[in-house]
């Protein structure tokens, strides 16, 4: 176990390979990125999946510039397992100097396709001097070793198999049950009203050179929330997957000490799929990101 140096240290994610294509990195699937079932999902792998995108369009440069994402929609195919080493390309399909687009694909150790997505980044006239004194050809040297899992409570509990999804998230927000590794990493709570209420306390290790939340750990974040609203919609022996994931970035949330709060919204929810929204704001109303999901259920009796 570590401290996390930076939003890929955090989710073990390195190997940076700069192509005239693209990009790729590589991602050691470690117990601190399963969620409160024990299981991998879209959350885990987000923020290799941002990176390997908008760092496309970055490298594209070959002077120091800023970019930002600015649209980020992830499909997820075969759930990765705890032990896995994922495998992400990118190749930059389209760019010119205010903006980029990039197509991406995750595979496991056996080729399967793990996710595949595409991204929008955008250049910004802001910069800083953490920005400019990053140098690209230390980045993209290649290395093997990735970084190790940080240090934060692996605990997994056991649920319930008589409870709905409410007494889940319910079990969670008491502390009945352990809220799960990913959870802990991204310091996010949850509360359970209407509807599935999330906050999270930005750490240090979030902050991209900017000193904004990494696009990354933003989709991370906004993605669990996505999937923990999607547990409230489960009966008694259900299993529901992240199925697809859009991430519309309105504005940066800076790493400042403010809370951030995602409050989810329903916007149907059928026998197999279902389509859940999160927006993340602070206490001021600033609203910085908004996501729709698809979750995809698997039920053990009628709905």
């Amino acid at each position: 176990m570590s401290t996390p140096n930076g939003p890929q240290s955090a989710f073990c994610v390195g190997n940076t390979r700069v192509s005239e294509a693209g990009l790729s990195l590589d991602q050691q699937v470690a117990t601190t990125l399963a969620d409160h079932r024990g299981l991998v999902e879209m959350p885990a792998y987000a923020v290799m999946a941002e990176s390997v995108t908008s760092g496309a369009y970055w490298f594209a440069f070959d002077e120091p510039v800023t970019t930002v994402q600015s649209w980020l929609a992830l499909t997820a195919g075969a759930r990765p397992r705890v032990g896995d080493r994922l495998h992400a390309v990118s190749v930059l399909a389209h760019h010119d100097d205010a903006h980029g687009t990039a197509t991406m694909t995750i595979t496991n150790g056996s080729h399967a396709v793990v996710c595949s997505g595409v991204a929008r980044a955008v250049r910004v006239g802001r910069s800083s001097e953490a920005l400019l004194a990053l140098d690209k050809q230390t980045i993209s040297e290649p290395d093997e070793t990735l970084p190790p899992p940080p240090d934060v409570d692996t605990t997994i509990s056991a649920i319930d198999p008589d409870w709905d999804g409410r007494r889940v998230l319910s079990a969670i927000s008491s502390g009945e049950i352990a809220r799960g590794p990913l959870c802990e990493l991204l310091a996010m709570s949850v509360a359970v009203t209407d509807e599935p209420v999330m906050t999270v306390e930005p750490q240090t290790w979030m902050a991209n050179p900017l000193g904004a939340i990494q696009g990354g750990v933003i989709a991370s974040i906004i993605g669990q929330a996505c999937s923990l609203a999607g547990q409230a919609h489960t009966g008694p022996g259900d299993r529901y997957t992240l199925a697809d994931l859009s991430v519309y970035y309105f504005r940066s949330p800076p790493v400042d000490g403010r809370t951030l709060t995602l409050a989810t919204t329903t916007d149907r929810v059928g026998r197999r799929m279902g389509t859940v929204e999160a927006t993340m704001t602070d206490a001021a109303g600033t609203r910085y990101v908004r996501a729709v999901a698809n979750i995809a259920y698997e039920r053990a009796t009628a709905f």
